[in-house]
C-alpha cells in the first residue's frame, strides 16, 4: 500500500503554533479562520510514501468534516460519540501510515494546522482564555500522550467494532481504563473482549468502577499467563470469569 504522508511539526514549531492559536482565540478569531491547508513548517517523512500536497490536505479536511456532520460536543455521551466518529473519519480519510501514526509531530500538525476548529470545540481554552491544553492539542511532544486526534484514532483502531455495537458510548475514563495498561492494550482481542463485557455490564458497581476492577484483574493475569495464544473463546471465558470475581455476584 502506498501512503500519503502527513507533514510533521517539530516540538519547537508545535509550541510556536500553539501560542499563535491561543493568541488568535483570545482575540475572538473564529477557529475556522486558523486552518492552514498547506505544509507550512510541516515536514513529511522522507521515505515511506508520497508527501501530502495542499490538495491532499484540503481533501482530508473536507472529507473528515463531512463525516463528522452533526456530531456535536457537550454532554458525556456527545463527547464520546464525537471521539468515536472522529477516529473513524481519520482512519477512513487520512489512513495514517504506521510511521506517521507513531510520530507525534504528525498529530501535532493535524491538530494545530488542519483541524484547530475541531480541537477548539472539544478542548477550548480555560475560562480566562489564557491557556489551551497542551496535552490535548500537541500531546507527547510537550506533555502527556493525550493528543485528541491521536487518541480518537487509536481508540477506533482498537475498539471501533465494539463501539458501534453499544448504545451507551464509553467515556474518557473508561477508555483510559481499557487502554492505559500497556501489558493489556497490546492484545487487541483481549481489550475488545473486555470492552464488550463492560458495554453489557448492568451490575451495582457502576460501570467505571467495574471497568477499573476488570482491567486490574486482567493485568494481573498477564504475568503468569501467555494470553496472546488463547483462542477467542478462551479469551471470552477468561474475561467473564474475571468479571464475575470483580462483581462478586455474577
Amino acid at each position: 500500500m502506498t501512503y500519503v504522508l502527513i507533514p510533521r511539526l517539530s516540538t519547537g514549531a508545535a509550541m510556536t503554533r500553539l501560542a499563535e492559536v491561543q493568541e488568535e482565540l483570545r482575540r475572538n478569531t473564529p477557529a475556522e479562520d486558523l486552518v492552514v491547508e498547506s505544509l507550512g513548517q510541516g515536514v513529511p517523512n522522507p521515505t515511506g510514501g508520497r508527501a501530502a500536497t495542499g490538495d491532499d490536505l484540503r481533501r482530508w479536511r473536507r472529507e473528515v468534516l463531512d463525516l463528522m456532520t452533526g456530531r456535536g460536543v457537550g454532554t458525556i455521551s456527545e463527547n464520546s460519540t464525537h471521539s468515536m466518529y472522529l477516529g473513524q473519519a481519520i482512519e477512513e480519510v487520512i489512513h495514517p501510515s504506521p510511521s506517521d501514526a507513531a510520530h507525534d509531530g504528525a498529530w501535532s500538525f493535524l491538530s494545530l494546522m488542519l483541524f484547530p476548529d475541531v480541537l477548539a470545540a472539544r478542548w477550548p481554552a480555560s475560562s480566562d482564555l489564557s491557556e489551551l491544553a497542551r496535552d490535548r492539542w500537541i500531546g507527547n511532544q510537550v506533555g502527556r500522550d493525550r493528543n485528541y486526534l491521536k487518541l480518537a484514532w487509536r481508540r477506533w483502531q482498537v475498539l471501533g467494532q465494539v463501539m458501534t455495537e453499544t448504545q451507551d458510548p464509553f467515556g474518557e475514563d473508561e477508555f483510559g481504563a481499557l487502554l492505559e495498561r500497556s501489558a493489556v492494550a497490546r492484545n487487541t482481542r483481549l481489550v475488545q473482549c473486555a470492552a464488550r463485557e463492560v458495554a453489557s455490564y448492568g451490575g451495582d458497581l457502576g460501570r467505571m468502577d467495574f471497568t477499573r476492577g476488570l482491567m486490574r484483574g486482567l493485568t494481573a493475569l498477564t504475568g503468569p499467563l501467555q494470553l496472546d495464544i488463547l483462542s477467542d473463546r478462551e479469551l471470552v471465558e477468561l474475561v467473564r470469569d474475571t468479571a464475575r470475581k470483580v462483581d462478586g455476584r455474577r
